[in-house]
């Protein structure tokens, strides 16, 4: 197994990272940004079973399409996307029809006009996404995901990884400032990338209407072979019976948008031979103007006019068909203002009889399930443009004024941050207790040093990670006291003191040694002198009768205790054997000894 230093780690991790980026920009970069990839949600039926409402598909640019393939295209018909499948050719255009559809697509696009062909498919996760569009919902989940990542930022190692006997870690310090300040700016950020997406202007709304025209005939019945004396729409015809046939039309147009309409319609008959070509036209009502949304028109066609014809045709020409087709076709067409934008448009609704020489039926095309009732959808596309607006917790806010906010605001979180780290770092740099407090404020507990607890024995370790690591493992606090410059840090738990020292006057981030101390005692005992200077005796508060005190002079000749204090900076500590504790302290020129019970104890007192 290859071990990396932490240094090793981070660029490991940073060349990952990056590396992880290029490929997402490669394969999943969206193409109004750069990328190759259109992001499509389906909205419809028309593709279904394979594909559902709110499913999202991933479609990427070919270089070029064939049968079978689904592809995603714009219609300027509607002004929107379609993804529909493509079954044929039809010169240079592509002939499309939904997997669901029984009509094909109206529009033929050139391969130019075809986004890209389905590349993946995500079910349902389309919904999620039209969820986040809305600016509100985009907010809430992105603060959610803040917090989510400050209280991870904040835990300690042992929440994270151990969940008994938590330590709360909560430093609002330094750190929660820079995090506060690099939360703000990715917040920002997102702000900025959503509104960079949209556009500054918006064509002003488009107005759609819808034209449609129903169609009905009649004629005079013969008693006892239709139901009533008329001949309604949706029987037979048998000319026979009757010759004449009275058709109407009605024409509307559909739309709260439209004004100052006006337009004109004529109709007219067409007998034809869909095998050979041919076809006769008889016009049937001429040009006529109107005004208004709604026009009513009526005409009369003579059935045995249109049998003398077919059979004429066939005299002549030989023709011998079973069948042939008569349609009543109204050509109808209108103008009309809306919001300042001209509009022009057509309809041409047919009404389809089939004659087989004997009667004429109507004919059931797939295209018209309803051979009386036509429509046609159409749109006024707007040219002239309006600013755009976002709406945010119901509030319009202009596209240009969310791109200055965020970049803004992303700027001087930025900015803060990075004034906020530098101080932090220029903190932390001081001295090692700084460092301590970033990493451990939490767990630090200041206390005054009489309150500490006695315990049967004191044990120094290495570093203060290794006395968080004993606090975390026996889910307690560091307790921390400062003395003669010195920060002292400990660990209490059953009857046992670990402790960690450092100088006050340190001022890099190293781990400082606590001092060694040696001392070192003389190779022969020392002797009892033989005439001792006593003193007055001494109160002791702690035995019933007093102790009297001997002050020896120390002379030239006798060994003497020799105290060494050496204090190593930035070394290993040595591991020493205690043999005790020792009480000392120094004086000028004197060393003392205590008598008591007969025994003399060397007492070195400060």
């Amino acid at each position: 197994m290859i071990k990396l230093s932490k240094s090793q780690s981070s660029v490991f991790v940073a060349l990952s990272s990056l590396l992880l980026c290029i490929i997402f920009w490669i394969t999943l970069a969206p193409a109004k940004l750069g990328g190759w990839v259109t992001y499509v949600i389906v909205d419809g039926i028309s593709m279904e079973p394979g594909f559902h409402l709110g499913d999202l598909v991933l479609v990427r640019t070919q270089p070029s399409y064939g049968v079978g393939d689904a592809v995603v295209y714009h219609d300027p018909n509607i002004g929107s996307y379609v993804f529909h499948r493509i079954i044929g050719m039809e010169l240079d255009r592509f002939v499309l029809q939904g997997d669901n559809n029984s009509w094909l697509d109206s529009y033929q696009p050139t391969q130019a006009e075809v986004i890209g062909k389905l590349w993946l498919h995500i079910p349902k996760v389309g919904k999620f996404i039209e969820w986040m569009r809305a600016p509100l919902n985009m907010v809430l989940t992105v603060a959610l995901m803040g917090v989510f990542l400050m209280i991870d930022v904040f835990q300690t190692p042992s929440q994270k990884n151990k969940k008994e006997n938590p330590v709360l870690a909560f430093s609002f310090s330094g750190t929660a400032t820079i995090i506060g300040f690099v939360f703000f700016a990715f917040l920002f950020l997102i702000l900025g990338i959503y509104s960079f997406t949209r556009p500054l202007n918006r064509p002003t709304e488009n107005i759609s209407y819808q034209q449609e025209g129903y169609f009905y005939y009649s004629a005079t019945g013969t008693p006892g072979v239709y139901d009533t004396e008329v001949v309604r729409s949706g029987e037979p015809v048998f000319p026979k019976l009757t010759c004449y046939l009275n058709i109407g039309f009605t024409y509307n147009v559909l739309s709260n948008n439209l004004q100052s309409m006006a337009g004109k319609q004529s109709m007219y008959a067409r007998i034809l031979d869909a095998q050979s070509g041919w076809q006769r036209t008889i016009p049937l009502t001429p040009e006529t103007v109107f005004s208004g949304n709604t026009y009513f028109a009526t005409t009369t066609l003579d059935l045995c006019q249109v049998e003398s014809i077919v059979n004429l045709v066939e005299q002549e020409t030989g023709l011998k068909q079973t069948a042939y087709t008569l349609e009543i076709v109204s050509d109808a067409s209108f103008t009309a203002n809306a919001n300042g934008i001209l509009v022009n448009d057509e309809f041409s609704p047919k009404m389809v009889f089939k004659y087989d020489k004997i009667h004429f039926y109507l004919s059931e095309e797939i295209s018209q399930p309803d051979p009386l009732y036509a429509n046609q959808s159409g749109m006024a596309v707007s040219s002239a443009s309006e600013q755009n607006t976002l709406s945010v917790l119901g509030f319009q806010i202009p596209v240009w004024m969310m791109r200055f906010v965020s970049l803004l605001g992303f700027g001087i979180s930025l900015a803060s941050a990075i004034f906020a780290g530098v101080n932090l770092y220029r903190k932390v740099n001081q001295n090692q207790h700084s460092l301590i407090q970033l990493k451990y404020g939490g767990m630090l507990v200041d206390v005054y040093e009489q309150n500490l607890a006695q315990t049967s024995s004191v044990i120094d370790v290495h570093s203060i990670n290794d006395l968080a690591r004993l606090a975390e493992r026996h889910g307690t606090m560091i307790l921390h006291t400062m003395r003669d410059s010195l920060h002292y840090y400990f660990v209490q738990s059953n009857g046992t003191t670990y402790r960690y020292m450092l100088t006050g006057k340190h001022e890099h981030v190293e781990e400082v040694q606590t001092p060694i101390v040696e001392i070192t005692t003389p190779t022969e005992p020392i002797k009892v002198p033989t005439q001792l200077i006593q003193e007055k005796p001494v109160e002791d508060s702690h035995q019933q009768k007093p102790r009297i005190v001997y002050v020896y002079e120390p002379q030239p000749e006798m060994p003497q205790t020799v105290l060494t204090h050496t204090q190593s900076v930035n070394a290993k500590p040595k591991i020493q054997e205690s043999f005790g504790e020792f009480e000392y302290s120094i004086e000028t020129g004197k060393i003392e000894f205590e008598l008591a019970q007969e025994t003399v104890l060397p007492r070195i007192k400060l």
